[in-house]
């Protein structure tokens, strides 16, 4: 006889199976989609709103990070007064993390950096497709790419940003930045009642704008202490005060090339501290 009581248990046993590891995997996927929006909602609280500094100041529109938050696209470094973006939304998918934000410059108002709007950024990280990833290992790779609130900057930025970062207004950068030349012997104190006679100069090419002010017509002037050297070069060149989007750097750029007639004490050439301003003006 036929045991058809066998072959209906055989029959939905067949379809059983597929069915439970239909849920399994249902069911793993949607940890799995759990674990992501929570992952994007915890980054979203923390970051977006914010207007954090990209790291190394990378210009350009979209950027990409490998998973360890190096960066593999192809960038330009640019100056920290053009490098910064204010996060507008986190994605956290599969294999990427994707930021959008606004690419914003500094201008510097009453020696008070303003932000201005300079375009859009997407920054694309890659993410281990690991389920476990938690915030605090994400929040690690994204230090990585975005300079953390309070960090000192002082070791990211260009030497001639010091006084600017430490002191509080142009006559105390002034006042520290000639302290540390004459304790240094770059420039002698003066002797009292002698004063050399000041550097005259000779080739003076004019910095470049950036791209970024001179088409939002950006005026201003940007103030630099100078060491004019017995040779007549300019050098140990620091901000007092800055204009930003980029200028400061141009104009430093600039007076690099500059050359003077030195100065002169008692019939012998010396070095002496000057301040320069440079006045940027691109429209007539």
């Amino acid at each position: 006889m036929l045991d058809l009581e066998g072959c209906f248990m055989t029959s939905i046993q067949h379809v059983e199976r597929p069915c439970s590891l239909m849920i399994v995997l249902m069911c793993a996927a949607s940890s799995i989609c759990g674990q992501t929006d929570s992952l994007q909602d915890q980054l979203n609280s923390t970051y977006k709103g914010k207007i954090l500094l990209l790291r190394n100041f990378y210009s350009g529109t979209d950027l990409e990070y490998d998973q360890n938050g190096t960066l593999v696209s192809r960038a330009s470094l640019g100056p920290w007064t053009l490098s910064s973006v204010e996060i507008t939304d986190i994605s956290v998918k599969k294999q990427s993390i994707e930021i959008e934000g606004n690419r914003l410059g500094m201008l510097f108002q009453n020696e008070k950096p303003r932000p201005v709007m300079i375009g859009k950024l997407k920054i694309h990280v890659a993410r281990s497709a690991s389920v476990t990833d938690t915030e605090a290992a994400l929040h690690l790779v994204l230090s990585k790419v975005l300079v953390e609130r309070g960090e000192d900057l002082l070791p990211l930025v260009p030497d001639y940003w010091r006084y600017y970062l430490t002191e509080k207004d142009s006559h105390a950068r002034s006042a520290a930045w000639e302290t540390a030349l004459e304790k240094s012997n770059v420039v002698p104190r003066p002797r009292s009642g002698i004063a050399p006679s000041p550097p005259k100069t000779v080739h003076t090419p004019d910095p470049k704008y950036t791209k970024e002010a001179e088409s939002r017509h950006i005026e201003g002037r940007s103030i630099l202490g100078v060491v004019v050297d017995a040779t007549g070069t300019a050098n140990h060149i620091t901000i007092l005060e800055p204009l930003g989007l980029g200028l400061d750097e141009q104009a430093v750029l600039a007076v690099e090339h500059w050359k003077f007639r030195p100065s002169i004490l008692d019939g012998q050439p010396v070095p002496v501290h000057i301040h320069v301003e440079i006045t940027f003006r691109c429209c007539p």
